[in-house]
C-alpha cells in the first residue's frame, strides 16, 4: 500500500453516499448480524474464505473464545470494519490497498464530519441550547470514539510523568514542569526567562508537584502567575546545571522551582526522553484530541486480560504501536522492528515457572507479518519470552540464524534476524509479563533502544497493576451485599471478634438485669469458660514463609479445631469457636468447668500439633488447590490460655461498675485475662496450656508439666 492509494481512499470515504452506504451496512450490522463467521459472510455477501483471506491480511482480528482452532466470533467493531471494508472493494480497490487501520481512518472522517455538524449548529443556536439529538453521537458511537483516543490519554499522561521522574531522579520532593510548545514557529531557543514562555503559544504542559501527583494539560499560551518561583532550563546535557554543548537542538524546555539544585542530565537521560516525546509533537491532533476544548467522556479501562475471551486492550496494543514507532525507520519508510508482542502469564495467581504465556497484545499496523490470534504460546518453551520470564533478564538476541528465526516463527512469513524479550516489572522479582520485539536486521536494538524499551515497560506495568486492582475491586460484589461483615472470605465460616463480643455482651446483660430480682442463688451453679489460643513463633514464620502462607496455616488451624470441637466436644453444644484476629482463636464454653475446659485445653493442643499441608498460592476460598504448589509445614505448635468465671462473680465483678459502662468493662477485663495468659504461654516457650488457679489466684502452667 503506498501513499496514494491511502489518499484516494480517504477522499472516497468522504463522500456523502458512500458515508450513507457504510452507515446504513453498519446499522444493519448490529441490529441483524449473528456474530459467527457464516452469518457475517451472508450479511455482507462475502464468501467465508474470503473473511479467511482478510483475517490474514490483518484487516479483521474475530474472536477465538475456544483458542487458536475454536471457532471465530466477530464482535460489532468488527462488523463495522467489514463494511467498511466491502465498499472499499465494490469500489475497486484491492486488499493490498487497505490499510489495516482502515476502521482508524473511517472514525477519524466521521467525528470530522460530526465535529463540523455540531460547529454548524452551534452558529446557527444560542449557546445555551443544546446540541441536537440528530447531530449527538449515539452512545455506542461515543463508546468507541472513546477507545480510538483512550491509548493517547494513557501515553500522553506517562510520557509526560515518567519523563520528569527522570529528570528529578537526582533531585527528589521538588516541583518540575516540562513545556512542549506544538507550534511549528515557536522559537523555543529564545526562551531564556519564564516571562518568556508567553511567546511560544499552543503548549503541551506536564508537571509534577511535590507530593508526586503529576498533571497534564494543553494551554494556548504557557505563563505563571509568580513569574519569580521557577527557572527555565533547556532539554540537554548538563552537568550541575552547566550545558555540555553550546547549541541547543530541543524544543522542549524544563521548568524548576528556583531554589532547585542546578541540574544534571546525562546523554542517556535526554536521548531516551527526547524519543519518548517525539510522538506528542509529530501527533498534534491527538494531543489537542485528548487535551484540546470540549465535551470529554470518562473512560476507566479495566480489562479482564487473563479471560478466555481474549478480549482485546486499545491501550496494550497501542504501546506495541509505539514500540514500532519509537525504533524508528530506514530510509526506504519501512520501521526497523518489524513487530512487538506484549505476552502475560495465562493465571496470574500461579507462579511464574508454573504458568505458560498469552499473547494479550501485539502492533496493529502489521506492515511485514500476519498478525497471530490471542492464543497460548505454551508450546513454545524455548523461545527468548519465556526465557525472559523465568530467569527476570533481558533476553537479547543480536544475531539469530536463518535457521533458528524460521523455528522461532515457523507460523509467521517474517525473516527475523535480532530480538529482544524484555520482562514487564520483574524489579521487585514478580514480573508481569514480557514485552518482546523482533526486528529483520542485526543488532537492531542498541543500549540507547533498550532504555526507551524499559520505559515503555513501565508504563505496561503500572496499566496491568491498574486492571488487575480494578477487577479485584469489583470481585464478589453481590457476596458483599449480602454479608456486608465479612472482608476475608477465607475466613468466611468463622464467627469474629465482634460476634464474640456481642456473645460475652448477650451473657453479661441477662445478670445485670436480673440484680435484686431474687434469682442470685439461681447463678451459683453457673459458669462459663474461656480458651484462647495463638500460634506459636507466629512472627518469625511470617517473616520465613510470607504473609499468604500464614493466612493460609491460621485458617487451616481454624479448620482443625472446628472439627475437633464437632468431635470431641459433642457433649458441649454451647461451645463456640471465634476467630479474632491474625493467629488468635477464642473458644467460649457455657456450663462447662475450668477443669473440664483445661482437659478440652490439652486435647486441641495435641490435636492442633503440626504437620500441616497448605496450600501457598491460595487466595480466596474457592479457588481450587493444586498439588504442585501445597507446601508441608511441621512442628507447628500452638499456645493455649484458659479462664474460667462462676456467674456469681461476674455478677460481683459487674456491680463493682456503674451501670452504663459496666458490660463494656467486663468484658475487657475477660479478654485481657486472656491476652495475658497467652503472653506468659509464649515465656514459657509455647506449646502450653496456661490456666487461671483460683487457689493461688494467678495463671500457672498447667500442661504439659515442666521437665525436670
Amino acid at each position: 500500500m503506498d501513499v496514494r492509494s491511502k489518499q484516494s481512499i480517504q477522499e472516497h470515504l468522504q463522500k456523502a453516499d458512500v458515508q450513507e452506504r457504510i452507515l446504513q451496512n453498519i446499522h444493519r450490522g448490529r441490529d441483524e448480524a449473528t456474530v459467527t463467521i457464516s452469518r457475517a459472510a451472508e450479511l455482507f455477501g462475502i464468501t467465508e474464505n474470503k473473511l479467511r483471506d482478510w483475517e490474514e491480511y490483518g484487516f479483521l482480528n474475530p474472536l477465538r473464545p475456544g483458542g487458536p482452532k475454536g471457532r471465530r466470533l466477530y464482535a460489532p467493531a468488527e462488523l463495522d470494519k467489514l463494511a467498511i471494508i466491502r465498499e472499499l472493494i465494490n469500489a475497486g480497490y484491492a486488499a493490498s490497498d487497505i490499510p489495516a487501520d482502515i476502521d482508524k481512518l473511517w472514525h477519524t472522517i466521521r467525528s470530522l464530519a460530526e465535529l463540523e455538524l455540531a460547529s454548524n449548529a452551534a452558529n446557527h443556536t444560542p449557546s445555551l441550547t443544546p446540541l441536537s439529538p440528530v447531530n449527538e453521537l449515539s452512545i455506542n458511537q461515543r463508546i468507541h470514539q472513546g477507545r480510538d483516543e483512550l491509548f493517547w490519554n494513557f501515553y500522553i499522561a506517562r510520557a509526560l510523568r515518567l519523563a520528569l521522574k527522570l529528570i528529578c531522579e537526582d533531585i527528589p520532593n521538588t516541583t518540575a514542569g516540562l513545556i512542549l510548545p506544538l507550534s511549528p514557529t515557536a522559537n523555543a531557543q529564545g526562551v531564556q526567562r519564564i516571562e518568556d514562555l508567553e511567546t511560544l503559544g499552543e503548549s503541551l504542559v506536564g508537571w509534577l508537584s511535590q507530593s508526586g501527583s503529576s498533571h497534564t494539560l494543553l494551554t494556548s499560551r504557557p505563563w505563571f502567575q509568580y513569574t519569580s518561583d521557577f527557572r527555565v532550563e533547556h532539554l540537554q546535557e548538563m552537568r550541575a546545571g552547566i550545558p555540555q554543548s553550546e547549541q541547543v537542538c530541543d524544543q522542549t524546555l524544563i521548568i524548576l522551582q528556583r531554589e532547585t539544585s542546578p541540574l544534571t542530565l546525562s546523554r542517556e537521560v535526554v536521548k531516551t526522553i527526547q524519543r519518548l516525546l517525539e510522538p506528542l509533537y509529530a501527533e498534534v491532533e491527538h494531543v489537542r484530541a485528548s487535551l484540546g476544548p470540549g465535551a470529554r467522556d470518562s473512560i476507566d479501562p479495566a480489562t479482564d486480560l487473563y479471560n478466555n475471551m481474549n478480549h482485546e486492550d486499545a491501550i496494550l496494543n497501542g504501546l506495541a504501536d509505539m514500540v514500532i514507532r519509537l525504533g524508528g525507520t530506514l530510509r526506504t519508510g519501512q520501521p526497523r522492528w518489524r513487530f512487538c508482542w506484549i505476552l502475560l502469564p495465562r493465571d496470574i495467581s500461579q507462579p511464574a515457572s508454573m504458568s505458560h504465556l498469552t499473547l494479550r497484545a501485539q502492533n496493529q499496523d502489521a506492515f511485514y507479518t500476519t498478525r497471530l490470534p490471542l492464543a497460548g504460546l505454551d508450546k513454545y518453551t524455548s523461545y527468548p519470552f519465556i526465557r525472559a520470564l523465568y530467569s527476570r533478564h533481558i533476553i537479547y538476541e543480536p544475531n539469530i540464524p536463518a535457521s533458528d528465526a524460521q523455528a522461532i516463527l515457523r507460523d509467521l512469513d517474517v525473516p527475523v534476524r535480532s530480538s529482544i524479550a524484555i520482562p514487564i516489572s520483574g524489579e521487585d522479582g514478580l514480573p508481569l509479563g514480557v514485552l518482546h520485539v523482533a526486528s529483520h536486521l542485526r543488532d537492531a536494538f542498541s543500549k540507547d533502544d533498550q532504555r526507551l524499551l524499559r520505559v515503555i515497560c513501565r508504563m505496561a506495568e503500572e496499566l496491568l497493576k491498574t486492571y488487575w486492582i480494578r477487577q479485584q475491586v469489583a470481585r464478589h460484589m453481590g457476596s458483599m451485599v449480602k454479608n456486608p461483615a465479612v472482608i476475608d472470605t477465607l475466613f468466611e465460616g468463622f464467627a469474629s471478634e465482634y460476634d464474640f463480643n456481642q456473645s460475652v455482651e448477650g451473657l453479661l446483660k441477662p445478670l445485670q438485669s436480673n440484680r435484686g430480682k431474687g434469682g442470685k442463688d439461681k447463678l451459683n451453679d453457673k459458669v462459663v469458660s474461656f480458651i484462647a489460643l495463638d500460634i506459636d513463633k507466629y512472627t518469625s514464620l511470617t517473616n520465613k514463609y510470607g504473609e499468604r502462607l500464614m493466612r493460609n496455616l491460621t485458617r487451616e488451624v481454624g479448620l482443625r479445631i472446628q472439627e475437633q470441637i464437632r468431635t470431641f466436644f459433642k457433649e458441649y453444644p454451647e461451645c463456640q469457636l471465634y476467630h479474632i484476629y491474625a493467629d488468635r482463636f477464642f473458644i467460649l464454653l457455657k456450663n462447662t468447668s475450668l477443669e473440664q475446659t483445661r482437659e478440652h485445653a490439652e486435647r486441641l493442643r495435641i490435636g492442633t500439633m503440626g504437620p500441616y499441608k497448605l496450600d501457598a498460592l491460595r487466595i480466596f476460598a474457592d479457588q481450587q488447590s493444586r498439588s504442585e504448589s501445597l507446601i508441608e509445614m511441621t512442628d507447628i505448635t500452638m499456645r493455649f490460655g484458659v479462664t474460667s468465671y462462676p456467674y456469681s462473680k461476674l455478677d460481683e465483678i459487674l456491680h463493682e461498675h456503674a451501670p452504663e459502662y459496666a458490660i463494656p468493662e467486663v468484658r475487657s477485663i475477660i479478654t485481657s485475662a486472656l491476652d495475658v495468659a497467652l503472653v506468659k504461654g509464649q515465656i514459657d516457650g509455647g506449646n502450653v496450656v496456661i490456666s487461671w488457679d483460683y487457689e493461688q489466684r494467678n495463671f500457672i502452667r498447667w500442661s504439659p508439666p515442666k521437665a525436670r
